[in-house]
């Protein structure tokens, strides 16, 4: 995105432009809240209204880079959470090991060891600032906010280490589910689209889902259920049909994205 500030308004792109650290913790900060789902009713930290009020009562412009970066985390968690890991947990309903976390992670594979590795360093970094603006705002889970935080950044160091990787790799090897770099692509490209709008419209359509995906994984996951109870599980044309009937990706026009020049090192990796 930071590639592309020339396709925001200017006020936003100018200010992207001048605290672009601030707007990539703004990003990460979005999931360090551990239990979310117990977090006080209406105050879900992946809510468009919390997100709103962390750029709305933002002081100073660092913190209003911040807000933008919370927020384009949440649309990009629209695409993530309404279409993509609910569309995987129906294909894959023979095996239930699979879960949410499990296809987070395969398709963060496609992009490559360099984000991870980037945003390891920055999570390590001082942002006493932005933690105590997202302090007075995020509500506690089962956790206070700053043992949340403390959780999350042992799991970055964890998901980074030698030994994690290493397992990881094992079971990418040995599974049988394939994730094509065309439907990481197809993706990418609308939560691209969606985040670009969103940052600079409150009516984008990113707006009119839930980030967290309540509803559509809910429904995910009785579906998932009903085809193991049925043994559906080996009809995956039946299965692909499912998954798309309910969550296919929407069809925006991608202009953000076709005159974009975001990375794809999916295509890098595949020669493409």
């Amino acid at each position: 995105m930071l590639a592309n500030l020339h396709q925001l308004p200017t006020a936003i792109a100018d200010l992207l432009r001048a605290f672009p650290y601030d707007f990539l913790y703004g990003n990460i900060a979005a999931d360090t809240s551990m239990a979310k789902k117990y977090a006080p009713v209406g105050r879900h930290c992946h809510a468009w209204h919390v997100g709103q009020e962390i750029l709305d009562l933002a002081p100073t412009d660092p913190l209003r880079a911040f807000g933008h970066g919370y927020l384009a985390h949440l649309a990009a968690d629209s695409v993530a959470h309404n279409f993509f890991v609910p569309r995987q947990l129906v294909l894959t309903s023979s095996t239930a090991a699979l879960g949410h976390s499990y296809w987070e992670s395969r398709f963060e594979t496609h992009l490559g060891t360099a984000y991870p590795a980037e945003a390891k360093q920055l999570i390590l970094q001082d942002h006493a600032v932005s933690d105590a603006h997202l302090d007075a705002i995020i509500s506690p889970t089962l956790f206070s906010v700053h043992t949340s935080r403390r959780l999350f950044r042992g799991m970055v160091r964890l998901t980074e280490s030698q030994s994690w990787q290493w397992a990881f790799q094992l079971m990418l090897e040995n599974s049988r589910w394939d994730l094509p770099d065309a439907d990481v692509e197809r993706h990418m490209a609308v939560a691209f689209e969606y985040v670009m709008e969103a940052l600079g419209d409150r009516d984008a359509a990113a707006r009119r889902l839930d980030p967290a995906g309540h509803q559509a994984l809910l429904l995910a996951k009785r579906m998932r259920r009903q085809a193991l109870h049925e043994g559906a599980g080996h009809e995956p044309e039946r299965l692909e049909a499912t998954a798309e009937q309910h969550f296919g990706l929407p069809t925006p026009a991608l202009a953000y994205w076709k005159e974009s020049q975001a990375q794809r090192p999916w295509r890098d990796r595949s020669g493409g």
